[in-house]
């Protein structure tokens, strides 16, 4: 029922600034008394309404005056007490309806601060104390704060008038143990003096009364300056002292005693130099304490920097407190974190022609930092060096696949291997390789493998544009041919600087390897029919210096019969030709059977090595032509069969 009031009145309030949508919401047309208006916390207030009539009465005991839109319903309330207990300006904001028209009215009360400040006390053995106050948003709500030694006697300290936030007092009797030491805050016109409360300070080892005194971060700058930044405390002195090498901390006269965070900046060092900082402070008592040792970290490019590739490391000295973790920043962005234990790192994300700043963060325990002084590096450029190790293969009828090694420098990430081709023989090199390739293994589809031979060279061009100085040595294919029984080769070399030898590699019907025959210089080979397993070859040859390699195409012979038959013979004792023999090869069940003219039977045999000599009941058969009929199976099992006619020659 709250809620939807609210939303009716908030209704009739907006009505009138729709034309102002950023009006203050805050109005002058209610009326209300708030006592007290004024106080000390936790102050409680009572509110008395004076608007005639009025209904549907709601408060905001906290209200934001410059807001321009209406309260939402969870902070309103239509209670008309309230306890503020912290210190502070409030607003108070009542709306509601009286007559069918919404209003709204703004009145502010204040709260006085009525809690202790804080203080530290450190204690002397000669009956010198020292109270040091805390700057916060307590001791900021007094006018002035009182420090009561305990002996009859107090210091007022007026944070708003510049005071020192630390004061000292010397015992009469030089005994300061046992003292009821407190501190309280007050205002110049006495108020909420009742309400204030006291804090009482418990003595803290002068030593650690110093703790905070520490050093935050050291920052190296290209031209060898450091830069300090660290935490002071109020009236204490505090002096930077610095390692330059040597192992002994030495004054520097920079001398602060200023409390919070402060800076130096040390000039006229070397860069590239490791420096070790610390701080010297006295406390009350005179003794000297010093702070935990920061060391400075240098960055620098490692000569095992490639192309593309970016060896840095990094150094320090000794710090008092633990190195947590080693951070890298290329451009500003970290890309390595490591341990203690690690100060190098390789960047291969990197381009050529491109510079980078490098730095290096070292975290240290107790949130410490130490920056190192940026480094600009630019990747090497070196130019790529000539290709001398290369391959080329016969891969089918209208494809060859070049492939290339590369080493040595000028190698970067992304480059352009430039392929061309000439005709074997010619030196007219055309490239074959489109833009930009990027592939080391190059097919070239635009070659007939089974007519001609071809020869490719190649060249490398990097990221930097920078090409290697010449072209390789070309290599040039192997065409690989077969008859009946040997499978050969061209006689050009391959390569212009000579060749070391061929072999041929012996593969079954499924291609795989069952031996390399070294065939020297040879470019032929005679094959065993007989005895023959492998059924597919291929050459391949290599330079003289092994560094250049090319593979032929690849013969494949199939297991089909392979059947010779003469169409003559001249039996008449020259020992040449005196017999009708057939030649057979991956056959067996052999039936062979010889006819006359008339179709008579005249030589039957089932032995492929007897053939006919041309005698028939041991005389001589008349000359002129003879019917054969054979018959076989092949190594599939299939039955072969040939049938025609020969010439007897007497």
């Amino acid at each position: 029922m709250k809620i939807r009031l609210l939303l009716l009145f908030l209704l009739s309030v907006l009505l009138p600034f729709q034309k102002k949508a950023f009006a203050q919401f805050c109005g002058n047309t209610g009326g209300f008394t708030v006592t007290p208006s004024e106080g000390c916390a936790p102050l409680s207030v009572e509110i008395k309404n004076e608007v005639t009539g009025a209904e549907n009465i709601s408060y905001v005991y906290d209200f934001d005056r410059s807001q321009t839109t209406a309260p939402l319903p969870g902070q309103a309330t239509q209670d008309v007490t309230f306890t503020y207990n912290d210190p502070g300006t409030y607003t108070i904001l009542q709306f509601g309806s009286a007559g069918g028209t919404g209003f709204s009215q703004c009145k502010d009360i204040v709260v006085n601060e009525t809690k202790a400040p804080k203080g530290e006390l450190v204690n002397c053995g000669n009956g010198l104390s020292r109270v040091t106050l805390i700057d916060d948003e307590i001791a900021a709500g007094y006018d002035f704060i009182i420090v009561d030694w305990g002996d009859g006697t107090s210091a007022k300290v007026s944070l708003k008038n510049g005071d020192p936030l630390s004061v000292e007092h010397l015992y009469a009797n030089g005994n300061n143990n046992g003292r009821n030491v407190t501190i309280s805050g007050g205002y110049t016109d006495g108020r909420c003096q009742t309400s204030i409360t006291k804090t009482p300070l418990t003595p803290v080892n002068a030593a650690q009364a110093l703790k905070d005194i520490r050093i935050r971060s050291l920052e190296n700058f290209p031209n060898g300056d450091i830069k300090v930044i660290y935490d002071g405390k109020e009236g204490t002195p505090t002096e930077i002292l610095i390692d330059k090498g040597d192992g002994q901390f030495v004054r520097t006269g920079k001398i602060s005693q200023v409390g919070g965070a402060q800076s130096a900046t040390f000039t006229d060092l070397t860069p590239g130099q490791i420096y070790r900082v610390a701080l010297s402070s006295k406390d009350i008592c005179g003794n000297a304490i010093t702070s935990p040792v920061v060391s400075s970290i240098t960055i620098k490019e490692e000569p095992s920097s490639r192309d593309e590739i970016i060896a840095v490391s990094w150094e320090d000295g000794q710090n008092s407190d633990l190195v947590l973790q080693y951070q890298l920043k290329r451009d500003g962005v970290v890309i390595y974190s490591s341990g203690y234990d690690q100060t190098s790192y390789l960047d291969t994300d990197v381009k050529c022609g491109n510079t980078y700043k490098y730095e290096v963060v070292t975290i240290i325990a107790n949130d410490v930092r130490s920056y190192s002084a940026p480094v600009e590096i630019k990747p090497k450029t070196a130019s790529p060096e000539t290709i001398s190790r290369a391959s080329v293969t016969v891969k089918d009828d209208n494809t060859i696949v070049t492939q290339v090694e590369l080493a040595g420098e000028g190698l970067t990430s992304s480059y352009n291997l430039i392929v061309e081709r000439a005709p074997l023989g010619s030196t007219d090199f055309q490239q074959v390789s489109p833009a930009g390739n990027q592939t080391l293994v190059f097919e070239d589809p635009g070659v007939n493998t089974g007519q001609s031979s071809y020869c490719y060279r190649f060249q490398y061009e990097n990221a930097c544009n920078l090409k290697a100085p010449d072209f390789s040595p070309p290599v040039c294919s192997i065409l690989l041919a077969s008859n009946t029984q040997d499978v050969f080769w061209n006689a050009d070399s391959p390569f212009t600087a000579g060749i070391s030898s061929y072999d041929l590699i012996q593969m079954d019907e499924n291609g795989n390897l069952q031996d390399e025959l070294p065939k020297q210089l040879n470019t032929s080979h005679r094959l065993d029919l007989g005895t023959q397993t492998a059924f597919s070859f291929q050459v391949k040859a290599f330079s003289m210096d092994g560094n250049l390699s090319s593979f032929s195409n690849t013969i494949n012979f199939k297991r089909d019969a392979i059947i010779l038959i003469p169409d003559a013979f001249t039996p008449n004792g020259d020992a040449f030709n005196e017999r009708f023999e057939v030649k057979a090869h991956f056959v067996s069940d052999f039936q062979m059977s010889v006819y006359n003219r008339w179709g008579e039977v005249v030589f039957h045999s089932e032995d492929i090595n007897n053939g006919w000599d041309g005698n028939i009941n041991d005389g001589k058969a008349p000359g002129g032509y003879y019917l054969y009929k054979i018959k076989m199976k092949d190594s599939y099992g299939q039955t072969v069969s040939r049938n025609g006619s020969f010439l007897l020659i007497r």
